[in-house]
């Protein structure tokens, strides 16, 4: 599902700020790989249901998106899809600069920012593991992305002509970028 709204991203057709727009397309996204070591951190940040988390220190090199689902009334994919869903209407809802700029700004939007969002959608991220637990009353959600995003005064994406700096032949039917 991440390739998926990547992908979306990548070929300019996600929708921004609440219908007034769409992100525009960009130049290079890679395409994202499941790895063990992302899966096995998101289960260790899960697995005892405390949803205040683990230090950055116990998952080096990655930065994490979770979701706390309050209800058992779904199945563990269910769970996923509710996260996943929720962290990319993140742009939809709350909009980002058309620039895809990442300014320190976006950590002081209270809760109206889209820091899931740009995790997922930051170009360079090549690696993803999720993990979904049941908890004793509700879903606890994480994914884990390598190398992460969300770093101050850099792109989330450069925004340009679809797979402009992807390598010959790399971009895929997704206009993401093989590596």
């Amino acid at each position: 599902m991440h390739n998926n709204l990547r992908g979306s991203v990548a070929r300019g057709q996600t929708e921004t700020s609440m219908g007034w727009g769409i992100a525009p397309p960009a130049t290079l996204m890679y395409r994202m790989k499941y790895t063990c070591n992302a899966d096995s951190y998101a289960q260790q940040y899960i697995q005892s249901c405390n949803t205040k988390g683990l230090p950055a220190y116990t998952h080096p090199g990655y930065k994490v998106n979770t979701h706390v689902l309050r209800t058992l009334q779904t199945s563990v994919a269910g769970a996923a899809q509710n996260a996943m869903s929720t962290w990319w209407s993140q742009l939809a809802r709350f909009g980002m600069r058309s620039n895809m700029m990442f300014y320190n700004s976006e950590f002081h939007r209270g809760n109206r920012n889209v820091l899931s969002w740009s995790k997922m959608a930051w170009w360079n991220n090549k690696e993803i593991g999720c993990s979904v637990h049941r908890c004793s009353s509700f879903y606890y959600v994480a994914c884990m992305y390598k190398p992460g995003g969300n770093n101050v005064n850099q792109h989330v994406y450069k925004v340009g002509a679809v797979c402009s700096e992807c390598g010959g032949g790399q971009c895929d039917g997704q206009a993401l970028c093989r590596w």
